[in-house]
This record gives C-alpha cells, sequence and structure tokens, in this order.
C-alpha cells in the first residue's frame, strides 16, 4: 500500500489514544493507495519522539468508503465542537468528517458538485479560518485543487469563501455572488500552482496564513 497526501498534526491531549509522552503524539493522517484494487482509504501514522521514527497504527484503515478515488485528508481540531475535522477529495466535491480520537469517524457533509471548476479530478482540500481585513469578523476558507482543469490548461487551485459550523460548509453569500461563469475564484492566474498546504500555529501578530503551492 502506497502512501498519498495527508496531514500531519499534534495531538497535545493525546486524544488518540497513542502517545507515550506528556507532550502528545504526532499524528501523520494519510491516504492509502492500493496497488492492484487502486482503492483509496484513509490510514494514520504516529510518532512518540518528535518525528524521528514513525508507526504504522495497527486498526488502519481508519476511513474506508471502498472508492477508488477518495484522498488527500486536511485534518484540524475544530475547538467549538471539540473534535477533529477531516476534509477529504471525493472526486468532483469534499467530504467533511468528524472524530473525537482520530480512528474513528463520521461522515457530516459534502459540499462543491455544484460549485467551481470541474475540469478534472478535486484533490488536497484546505479548510482554515482567516480573519477578515479591517474587521474583527472572520470566514472560513475552502482551499481546492484540480487536475487539469486550471486557468491556463494545467492543474490549479481554486477557493471558496463562507461559513462552517463544525458540519457544513455554507457560501458566504456576497461570495457567492461573484463567482464567474464558470464558478471558480482562482488562487492565481499562473499555470500549475498546485496542492498548496497551510500550516497553523505560525506565530503571527496580524492572523497571516502561510501557504506554499
Amino acid at each position: 500500500t502506497m502512501a498519498f497526501t495527508g496531514t500531519c498534526i499534534l495531538d497535545p491531549d493525546n486524544t488518540s489514544g497513542l502517545g507515550t509522552g506528556g507532550d502528545g503524539p504526532l499524528i501523520a493522517a494519510y491516504t492509502g493507495w492500493n496497488i492492484f484494487s487502486t482503492r483509496q482509504d484513509q490510514r494514520i501514522a504516529y510518532s512518540n519522539d518528535g518525528g524521528l521514527t514513525w508507526t504504522r497504527y495497527s486498526g488502519n484503515p481508519v476511513l474506508d468508503i471502498g472508492s477508488n478515488e477518495f484522498r488527500d485528508p486536511k485534518v484540524f481540531w475544530h475547538q467549538p465542537t471539540k473534535r477533529w475535522v477531516m476534509a477529504l477529495s471525493a472526486t468532483d466535491h469534499v467530504q467533511f468528517w468528524a472524530s473525537p480520537n482520530l480512528r474513528e469517524w463520521e461522515f457530516l457533509s459534502g459540499f462543491g458538485r455544484e460549485w467551481g471548476a470541474h475540469g478534472g479530478v478535486w484533490e488536497c482540500p484546505d479548510l482554515i479560518e482567516m480573519p477578515v481585513a479591517g474587521s474583527d469578523e472572520k470566514r472560513w476558507v475552502l482551499i481546492l485543487n484540480l487536475n487539469p482543469g486550471g486557468p491556463q490548461g494545467g492543474s490549479g487551485t481554486q477557493y471558496f469563501v463562507g461559513d462552517f459550523d463544525g458540519v457544513r460548509f455554507t457560501l458566504d453569500a456576497a461570495f457567492a455572488k461573484s463567482l464567474s461563469d464558470e464558478g471558480a475564484v482562482w488562487l492565481d492566474a499562473g499555470r500549475d500552482n498546485y496542492a498548496g498546504v497551510t500550516w497553523s500555529g505560525i506565530p503571527s501578530s496580524d492572523g497571516r496564513t502561510l501557504f506554499i503551492g
């Protein structure tokens, strides 16, 4: 089983039960790909030495819906509901799942079949909360990659602005009205800015988010 794109997070309260030290384990959530069946599922590995060595969880896969297009988990802690949330690519849309312990997952909702560009398979979702410049408000930004289907013919990164209540992502009304005929807002107009990753916990006085494509 090969390992595809995923997320590395700190589990400070050892919600997973996989930690052996006081700081909690590092958890890598990633997609497993069976080279014979091409089936994709979600798996985790853990490290108790700061990432020097990793152990695959013996109960893998932790999430399997029997699909060949189900990948790239982005996992984060959602403080209002006090649980982990996972955003996953599922062919032409994003699915959201929740877990109290990173090992057992419950389906929450889906987004995207009717929105955005669909010139290729959706991949590498990312859901982050960001401050609105010049105000005390915050909005959630859902980042999606697709390949092909970008604005210049290659791969590309599109995004949506809205709200996330711990279960569903809902487009902001003003943002929805601003969408182009294609329904996509591109991160940039270049070719192959793709599969960008954001980091949480970056020290910043103005709430900036670090993103590298």
